[in-house]
């Protein structure tokens, strides 16, 4: 009895003793295990990276390939405005790149499709800047002879104005010389005294004490080239001085020369110009007596002098 108890602990101890290796064996495969897990997602973890890194530098490129697009179009979209050009595509594609953009800084996933979709993009980009400096050029060219034809019709223009300033100079001058032409004379003047009875005084020069009245006649000459009809004929009868003597109450007033100069005048008398040498007379009572010395009659018609006669009183 006492010869089987130690063989009976010795197969326990051995039984133990497989067990610790057993136990041991697994934590070293797990360990083992736990390393290539560990080893494999480390390389996982680096492969990753340098996915992203590649991504990302995909990524930068595009989004400077971005930044250069659009600002090519938009320094084109600039210039075609200025030039009057339509930039609507322009404006258009411009957002679209600004959205990619956006989108490819926002997300790298799906980087492939997004990178061939955004080439794409860019590549049209760059062949509408192609069309783009193509129509700057057509637009500079367009406007290059619209500059030249609007130079040439400005220098028509002022060829035409030119010719239309002489023209009315011309115009100008003519209708100087017809009014010129067509003024009336005065000729063949007539002056007389009367005293208060009415009795002419045959003697000059006229004696200061007996003149009462004086009487101005003349023939208005014939004009082939005025007109018939009325005329308002003007008297002025200026004494030694220089002074034109005017009393509203007797007739007398103003008028505007064609100078434009305010005359005054002794009388007025309203005819109608026959063009047959016909006779105008007036009959002047100035009620004082005259001043001795010249006397200067004027006759005007339509704002100029037609005519002049003197007498003298002593």
């Amino acid at each position: 009895m006492e010869e089987n108890i130690p063989s009976s602990r010795e197969q326990k101890k051995g039984s133990n003793k497989g067990l610790l290796i057993a136990f041991i064996a697994i934590l070293f495969l797990i360990n083992c295990v736990q390393f290539f897990l560990y080893f494999r997602g480390e390389q996982k973890i680096e492969e990753q990276s340098l996915i992203i890194d590649a991504n990302k530098k995909r990524i930068d490129s595009l989004t400077t390939e971005l930044d250069k697009a659009i600002a090519d179009l938009k320094i084109k979209q600039e210039e075609i405005a200025k030039l009057g050009g339509d930039t609507t595509r322009m404006g258009e594609l411009i957002r679209k790149l600004e959205e990619d953009k956006r989108m490819a800084v926002a997300s790298a996933g799906s980087w492939q499709t997004k990178y061939n979709k955004i080439k794409d993009n860019i590549d049209a980009a760059n062949r509408l800047k192609d069309d783009a400096e193509r129509e700057v050029e057509r637009l500079k060219i367009l406007l290059a002879q619209q500059d030249t034809i609007i130079t040439n019709q400005k220098q028509t223009i002022v060829l035409r104005e030119d010719s239309i300033l002489k023209l009315t100079s011309v115009q100008k001058v003519l209708q100087d010389k017809v009014a010129i032409a067509s003024e009336l004379k005065a000729e063949s003047f007539k002056l007389s005294a009367f005293n208060a009875k009415g009795k002419e005084d045959p003697e000059t020069p006229f004696k200061a004490k007996r003149t009462d009245k004086i009487k101005v006649s003349f023939n208005l000459a014939e004009n082939k080239v005025a007109d018939k009809g009325g005329r308002d004929i003007y008297m002025r009868l200026i004494e030694p001085g220089g002074a034109a003597l005017f009393d509203l109450a007797n007739g007398g007033g103003s008028f505007v020369n064609a100078d434009g100069k305010e005359i005054f005048f002794t009388m007025k008398q309203n005819i109608l110009f026959e063009n047959k040498g016909q006779k105008v007379s007036f009959e002047y009572k100035k009620g004082a007596p005259y001043k001795v010395g010249k006397h200067t009659i004027e006759v005007w018609c339509e704002g100029r002098m037609i005519g002049t006669g003197t007498f003298e009183i002593k």
